[in-house]
């Protein structure tokens, strides 16, 4: 009776450790909760504050007089902070423009074994305030700031993870496009783990709409972690580093003439947690 019982408890245990391994979630190839330049599914831990130091230099087709864009960078600094395991928000200011952004992050659904992906949500704005160069007729605050928002649908396969993004953006003022305009974008991205801490990436976005004839951004990066720290090194035709921008690509680099900014990302996390 005894055997019995022990076997039947063992049982038990089994198919218990079991479930609750399966509910488990699967940790996600991506090691950031950007991708290169847009947002990627992941969200930071609840309590842990996300502080980025972003940097894309200029056109490397200067060549060593400018060398290779160093010259003239562009800069972010962001944070972001996990309010629950699935909630975040974050702030950020750019030098380009002098444009401050923010957003809201969110985390529907998390890839387990009953699960086959995890589904993300972000909510973001941004808002330039240069002087002297938005016309007057749209300096009104809903005319200069811009709205988007993107759903993240994610699948990781252990050693590599593939990433869509449908979204949709009201863009505010573009100087350079001397508009505004609204339309639907699709974004793209994969990655390959080489190493435990060590990706190679690629992202790409296309907008539907015909006006804005910049071209579509396209990055790819490696990124490189390390106790506490990720460090993304990126090459792109993008040099914005804020949505509005990094979607219309306001400086138009063009892979196919050289027009490319050599940029990196360096993401330090604090665990507020432990305090």
């Amino acid at each position: 009776m005894k055997k019995i019982a022990v076997l039947i408890l063992s049982v038990l245990l089994f198919f218990g450790t079991n479930a609750q391994e399966e509910e488990k979630p699967v940790k996600n190839t991506f090691m950031g909760t950007r991708f290169i330049n847009l947002h990627s599914a992941n969200v930071a831990k609840k309590n842990e504050l996300q502080m980025l130091i972003q940097h894309r230099f200029g056109d490397i087709s200067g060549g060593f007089y400018d060398f290779f864009g160093l010259d003239y960078a562009s800069m972010r600094l962001g944070f972001e902070y996990g309010i629950t395991k699935n909630l975040n928000v974050g702030v950020g200011r750019s030098s380009y423009m002098k444009t401050f952004d923010s957003f809201i992050k969110y985390r529907f659904l998390a890839q387990s074994s009953t699960m086959p992906l995890t589904l993300t949500a972000t909510v973001a704005g941004s808002f330039p305030t240069i002087k002297n160069v938005i016309p007057d007729e749209y300096s009104d605050f809903s005319k200069k700031a811009s709205g988007n928002v993107q759903l993240h649908l994610a699948r990781s396969f252990k050693i590599f993870a593939v990433q869509v993004s449908p979204g949709y953006i009201g863009t505010g003022y573009i100087p350079v496009e001397n508009d505004s305009y609204t339309f639907f974008t699709m974004a793209f991205g994969g990655t390959v783990k080489l190493a435990k801490k060590v990706t190679v990436n690629i992202e790409y976005l296309h907008r539907f709409e015909d006006e804005i004839k910049n071209t579509n951004p396209l990055s790819a990066s490696i990124d490189i972690g390390t106790s506490g720290h990720l460090f993304q090194i990126m090459i792109s035709n993008v040099q914005q580093m804020y949505d509005q921008g990094i979607i219309t690509n306001p400086l138009g680099g063009d892979w196919t003439s050289g027009q490319i900014f050599l940029g990196f990302n360096l993401i330090r996390a604090f665990n507020f947690k432990k305090y």
